[in-house]
């Protein structure tokens, strides 16, 4: 799936993790667009670093098949399935542009996601070690990360 879909989506109407409740960082994301595309965001595949976007919600994608192969188990685990919004005010309305890759530099260096421009400030959407990160790119909280803006996309 290509960053590009995400930027040609358009405005931004929410960003929520996505799951069984109590939501955490280990959780995946969803981005709803205003046009009512969604596009999900779950941890890489290699090493637990990076991150996959795949168009559509989560619940269809990861459980989708048992709706007809065992509608029991879908309709439960469906039952269960919620979101929680996460707070980035700034995005809701904006648009995803200019993507670039996203290196961590510590406690290795590697490529962990991506990094968008969003008006004047930038969204860095990246995973590390299971967990998957949505945060303003000079967000305090991740500062640990050591993040660089690598290649454009």
């Amino acid at each position: 799936m290509s960053v590009h879909a995400l930027c040609a989506a358009g405005p931004i109407a929410r960003i929520a993790r996505v799951g069984h409740a109590p939501f955490d960082e280990d959780d995946p994301i969803e981005i709803t667009f205003a046009d009512g595309r969604v596009f999900h965001v779950d941890i890489g595949v290699e090493a637990a670093t990076g991150i996959m976007i795949r168009e559509g919600p989560l619940l269809e994608h990861a459980y989708g098949h048992l709706r007809t192969e065992e509608p029991d188990a879908y309709a439960a685990i469906a039952r269960g399935w919620g979101s929680g919004d996460i707070d980035l005010p700034w995005l809701i309305g904006a648009r995803l542009e200019r993507p670039h890759r996203l290196v961590m530099t510590q406690p290795y260096r590697v490529e962990v996601g991506y990094v968008f421009s969003v008006g004047e400030r930038e969204l860095a959407l990246f995973g590390e070690a299971d967990l998957i990160f949505a945060a303003a790119l000079d967000d305090p909280y991740i500062e640990s990360f050591k993040l660089e803006t690598g290649l454009p996309v």
